[in-house]
Formats: structure tokens, sequence, C-alpha cells
């Protein structure tokens, strides 16, 4: 037992969330009693994982956390151990039960049985995000929950909703340049748009992509080889770049758009025009799309 007792319990209030998933189209209407991938109403339980390697359970206390809990709780010294035998495991039959998984389950972290909840959550890093940024960050689709802090949603909140105002600031600066917002829109659609699109058509299609990932779309529009991508990128509808497969090359005389070791993808090929070695090519596309301009 730990000479120095540390209390671990503190004062914050924290929301286990309901992660949608997408996979098919039930679970992406949210009117359908399966939406998200789960039905209305189920309930959810969640036990301390089981270690493959050795077959103990997973030890989601500290020794600190284990003293102090225990004396708090009334329990025995080492009843909160892992490796406890004979039947006489506390985790044995230890679950926590979200009792209506799409409304979630609020815990409070000064309370020692919600800590203990909140720990095996953590402990189940499949199911469980840590939190929302880690979630959004690295998300995998086995993520059934994320734990909700009331600070890290206001903070991610705010930097969403500044995203969001600089993207349409951005936007503002390109939106009469249809050649510019057309071939921004394919790089994040991934997929080709008429060369005849509507300047209300993409300025919708901005919009959208702007409320889906604010983000993603200002990266992209502050990419500074966007203009270079935008001159390859109608380069080859005027057949003046040729495109093979993923890779950019002069129709002239099918030279690769990349230094001699790499591979000419568009990001490459965009970056070797931006090279002031290759500025003559990069001027000769240029005027090229600055006469067909759209």
């Amino acid at each position: 037992m730990s000479n120095v007792e540390v209390n671990p319990l503190r004062k914050e209030k924290i929301f286990v969330r309901f992660v949608p998933q997408k996979n098919g189209p039930a679970s992406e209407n949210k009117k359908h009693v399966l939406s998200g991938g789960m039905a209305d109403g189920a309930s959810f339980t969640l036990c301390v994982p089981v270690l493959r390697s050795t077959g103990n359970y997973k030890n989601i206390l500290t020794n600190e956390e284990k003293d102090f809990l225990e004396k708090k709780l009334g329990l025995d010294y080492n009843a909160l151990s892992v490796y406890n035998k004979n039947g006489n495991n506390y985790w044995d039959n230890y679950k926590v039960r979200i009792p209506n998984a799409k409304e979630g389950l609020h815990l409070d972290l000064s309370d020692p049985e919600d800590y203990i909840k909140y720990k095996v959550l953590l402990a189940n890093t499949d199911i469980v995000a840590p939190s929302v940024q880690e979630r959004m960050e690295r998300p995998q689709a086995t993520y059934r929950f994320e734990i909700v802090r009331e600070t890290e949603e206001t903070a991610l909140e705010n930097a969403k909703m500044d995203a969001t105002l600089e993207s349409y600031r951005e936007f503002l600066k390109i939106e009469n340049d249809l050649d510019t917002v057309r071939v921004l829109i394919e790089l994040l659609d991934g997929r080709p748009y008429d060369q005849k699109s509507s300047a209300a058509f993409l300025r919708q299609r901005a919009n959208i992509l702007i409320q889906a990932n604010a983000r993603v779309f200002l990266s992209q529009i502050k990419d500074p080889l966007l203009h270079s991508k935008v001159i390859i990128k109608r380069a080859v509808e005027l057949g003046k770049v040729s495109r093979k497969a993923d890779y950019y090359y002069l129709a002239a005389d099918n030279t690769p758009l990349c230094e001699n070791d790499e591979k000419p993808t568009l990001s490459v090929a965009a970056k070797f025009l931006n090279v002031p070695a290759h500025q003559d090519i990069k001027f000769l596309l240029e005027s090229e799309v600055d006469k067909h301009r759209i």
C-alpha cells in the first residue's frame, strides 16, 4: 500500500456521448429506429477488458487510485486488485451500463463510483474515444462513444466557428474565379465537375463543404500549391497536359512534371511548377489557361 494517500477524484463532470456509425441507409437516416447503427432505447454494457496475453483483467487503476478508492468505498485492502482469484474478484461481475445508449451517460468524477465507471470506459480503447479531439483527429470505425468534457467541447466549437468564418473569408477572395473554385471543389470531393458548372452551383457546393468540415476546406483553399494545381487541371482539359492514371505529363513531349527521382502526382507536379527553374513551363501553361479562362 502506498504511504502517501492520493485523491484521484476531482470536481469535473463528463458526458459519455453516443457516436453514430455511418454504414448503410438505416444508420444515416436520423429518423430511423436504427439510426447511427443502434436501436432507439437500446442499452449498452462495458466491462473491464481481459488481456489476451495473460488472461487477467486489464489493470485500470493505478496503485494510488486503488488504495484511495478501497478506503473511500469501505472495501478490504486489495479488494480492487485485478489479480484476485477463487471467485473473489471485484471485476468479475462489474459492468458499466448505459441504459439508453443514444442518450449517453453523465458521470461525476468527484463520486468514487462514477470515477471507477470512468476508468472502465477509458480502458475500452476500441469502443470509447477518450476525448472529442481524439475521435476527430484519430477516428476509429469501432468507436461507439466519446468522452465529452465541457471545456473541451467549448474550445472545439470555438475552433470550428473560427475555421468556418475564415473559410468564408478565403472563399470570397476567389468566388469570381470559377476555374479555381471548381478545381478546389473537385479536390475536396475527389471527383470531376462539368467545366460549365454555374457559379451558383459551385457556390452552393462550397457552402456545403464548409459546413461539413471547415478545417479541411480551409487547408485546401490555403494550400500554397492550389494555383499550380488549377493550372495543371485546366491544362489537362485543354490538352496541354496529359494524365495517365494519377500522373501528369507535358502533352507536347510526354515529359513528366517532376524531378528525376519523383513520380508526377498532382501535388508533386504542382510543386515542380513552383520551382524557379521550371517557371518557363509554368508560364506557358498559365498563358494557355488564361486564354481559355472560363
